[in-house]
């Protein structure tokens, strides 16, 4: 009979505290994937308004660590990126957030890479011109996440397993 009940303790704090962690992986996650979004479209609006007053020259000075930045004519074609040649660059009139752009003014989208386990946020704004500026920047996905903290969560489990189990047999 103990050991049942010591099996039904030890079962629910195993289940508890995994449904916990994931939990709280979650709303972490949640969270800053919404930070990311308003520091990228703020970054957006800073370069924005320098592209507008600079020009061009203006993302040419920009330091490569930078987020990348892309700056489109009106009818989709690559002016300049910040980490690619821009002559080698498709034209991007067919992407949602250009598109968004182009009509209202401003658009955002993100696209998930399977092979990098990567989700990709897009912010872009129309410029005074008719060009639009896009911004993005790679983002993990939640899966990718918990796998990085796997080790972390695997250890706090065992600590709580291994102290469930001498707490229950001490009583």
């Amino acid at each position: 009979m103990t050991k049942r009940i010591f099996r039904s303790i030890l079962s629910v704090v195993t289940a508890v505290l995994a449904v916990g962690l994931l939990l709280v992986a979650g709303c972490i996650y949640q969270y800053f994937c919404g930070v990311q979004e308003e520091r990228l479209r703020g970054e957006l609006e800073l370069v924005a308004a320098a592209t507008e007053q600079l020009g061009e020259r203006y993302l040419h000075d920009l330091k490569e660590d930078y987020d990348r930045l892309t700056l489109l004519a009106a009818d989709g074609t690559v002016l300049y990126d910040t980490q690619a040649d821009a002559g080698t660059m498709g034209n991007h009139a067919d992407r949602e957030e250009v598109k968004e752009a182009l009509a209202t003014g401003f658009g955002s989208s993100s696209r998930y890479s399977t092979t990098l386990t990567e989700k990709t946020l897009y912010e872009a704004v129309k410029l005074a011109d008719g060009s639009v500026l896009r911004i993005s920047v790679s983002q993990i996905t939640a899966f990718r996440l918990l796998y990085g903290l796997l080790q972390p969560i695997l250890i706090v489990t065992a600590f709580a397993i291994v102290l469930s189990a001498v707490l229950a047999y001490h009583t």
